[in-house]
């Protein structure tokens, strides 16, 4: 069998613009008969997303939720980013800002790992985990000896399962050829990102050609099929990584490293329930109702036939 090692091109995928699509959330002012003012969002996005509010010229009022640049989460729909006081003494009034969006929610130091994540493959099936390298690394340049991602091989036919609970926020599923001889990932290939219920990020990175299963919004449980390999490619491979945003990092303007990489543990048995899998081994996955419905209400275990 012939080996091969698949290359993360960055490990940030994002920019400014990836998220920044006109409308997805506007912002708004409110003023109030007291001279304050509140800044509303509008968000018709899927999931949570972190608001940067920059405040080029604030004069004459004060922010009471934070500093500048102002940082927060908020939902879908209609909520206040932030609320401004009216200085009566001051003789000057000015009020200018920029904003940019992110999915997910900041951090100001790296999340606890969550810890029973399923292998995305149907229960009784085996996959093989493909050793993965940074292109940094390669190149030379600075950079961790593990990313944090594994990659797993399927076949033709073969269909991608959730590893964990979350939100479909962004899918690209058009590209309709494999990489061929190319191991490189890149945020253009076919793929799948999920938003966990504590605001980190699943990205699914898919080197062949899909048939997507869900949708932009639809909620996901562990185990639940999001993809098919639906035609011939040279080979069916898919990167999973779990990221989160490094709130500092935003603060700075820093957005290649903004995304920060959590290394993942799976879920193999009972006598196994949070491993690291280890590069060019074989792992067969079993079903745990149990794991499935860590992170469920009652409602959503009831839905997919989960009994406590």
């Amino acid at each position: 069998m012939k080996k091969y090692t698949l290359t993360i091109l960055t490990i940030c995928f994002i920019t400014i613009t990836s998220f920044a699509q006109n409308g997805l959330i506007t912002l708004e002012n409110e003023y109030y008969p007291d001279g304050s003012i509140a800044i509303n969002a509008s968000s018709y996005a899927n999931c949570k997303y972190t608001i940067k509010l920059n405040f080029t010229s604030l004069s004459g009022y004060s922010n009471n939720r934070g500093e500048n640049p102002y940082i927060t989460t908020i939902s879908a729909g209609r909520s206040q980013v932030t609320k401004l006081s009216l200085d009566k003494n001051a003789g000057f009034k000015s009020l200018n800002y920029n904003y940019s969006f992110y999915p997910g929610v900041s951090f100001r130091k790296a999340p606890n790992n969550y810890a029973h994540y399923l292998l995305p493959i149907a229960a009784g099936k085996t996959t093989f985990v493909t050793p993965v390298s940074k292109l940094s690394a390669i190149l030379g340049q600075q950079s961790d000896s593990y990313s944090f991602a594994q990659g797993f091989k399927y076949e033709l036919g073969d269909t991608i399962f959730a590893s964990r609970a979350g939100i479909v926020y962004n899918i690209n599923n058009q590209l309709k050829q494999g990489e061929g001889g190319n191991t490189v990932y890149t945020s253009e290939r076919n793929h799948i990102y999920i938003q966990h219920k504590d605001g980190t990020l699943a990205y699914y990175t898919i080197l062949a050609p899909i048939n997507c299963l869900v949708q932009n919004g639809d909620f996901v449980t562990p185990g639940q099929p999001i993809a098919v390999f639906n035609m011939a490619s040279q080979r069916y491979t898919m990167l999973f990584s779990v990221y989160y945003l490094d709130e500092e990092k935003i603060r700075t303007d820093n957005i290649r490293e903004m995304m920060a990489a959590l290394p993942v543990y799976y879920y193999l048995n009972e006598n196994a329930p949070s491993t690291n899998l280890a590069e060019n081994q074989k792992y067969e996955a079993v079903k745990s109702n149990e794991i499935i419905g860590e992170e469920l209400s009652n409602r959503e275990k009831k839905k997919i036939g989960i009994v406590n």
